[in-house]
């Protein structure tokens, strides 16, 4: 019996590979078939890291005030590598966006030729008053000649101005955005909860000057800043703000 449980939790692991994070919470590589989806998370020869998947929590780029950090303490926050990933994230004094819990668990499932990646990331407000401008950053893979939908715009990857995100905001809370590539093709979207009169999402749009990856990234605030950015949420304590990233992949 032991044997045969034995090689059952083997077939299991090999048919559904465990996600594997870094000390921070950050998701290493996603692959389907081989065929890396996600960019392997590397060091940079100038120092930092490129590729992988994270949240930007409390906030997505810099906005000083009310935030200190670029993409926020929780990329940066140690936490168990195995999800749910839970993290306490306290602003310092001089810039006070406030304090808030974050539970962030991942699934995956994988289908013949197709794999999808749920990333259920839930915010409760701590303090009085919690300011958000949260933020998913995944970094995909490409070839040449890759492209990205948003909308009725479609994006050539190589076109992108080098290390300059562009901002393209969502239509709706419902819109999802394609990713093409010579291997595959990928959609990201994002459910929110609870949906606000001036709720908003935008897209980041980001690559590097050699154009091997990309970001698409779902920002959600308020009303758009001057930047093409959402401005932030402020959360009154106890106050939940639950998001659902979702990547659907599928092999050409």
């Amino acid at each position: 019996m032991a044997i045969v449980l034995g090689l059952f939790l083997l077939d299991y692991n090999y048919l559904h590979p465990i996600m594997k994070f870094n000390d921070t919470g950050t998701l290493i590589n996603w692959q389907l078939d081989d065929i890396n989806i996600v960019e392997p998370l590397h060091s940079k020869e100038n120092g930092g890291y490129r590729g992988g998947v994270y949240l930007c929590i409390p906030n997505f780029e810099e906005l000083s005030p009310p935030f200190s950090i670029k993409h926020g303490e929780y990329r940066l926050t140690a936490c168990d590598n195995k999800p749910p990933h839970r993290k306490n994230l306290l602003s310092p004094a001089d810039n006070d966006w406030g304090n808030i819990d974050v539970i962030t668990d991942w699934e995956e499932v994988e289908e013949q030729n197709s794999k999808t990646l749920k990333v259920t990331t839930t915010i409760r407000a701590i303090s009085d008053t919690a300011w958000v401008r949260p933020g998913f950053h995944p970094y995909f893979s490409i070839t040449p000649n890759s492209f990205i939908d948003i909308g009725g715009v479609r994006v050539d990857v190589a076109a992108l101005p080098h290390d300059s995100m562009q901002a393209y905001k969502a239509a709706s809370l419902f819109d999802e955005v394609k990713l093409s590539t010579a291997n595959y093709t990928a959609s990201v979207n994002c459910n929110i909860s609870p949906i606000s009169e001036n709720l908003s999402i935008v897209f980041g749009v980001w690559s590097d000057k050699k154009h091997e990856y990309v970001c698409i990234e779902p920002v959600i605030g308020n009303q758009l800043a001057q930047d093409g950015l959402p401005t932030p949420l402020a959360l009154v304590k106890n106050e939940e703000l639950v998001m659902v990233f979702t990547i659907c992949a599928n092999l050409i």
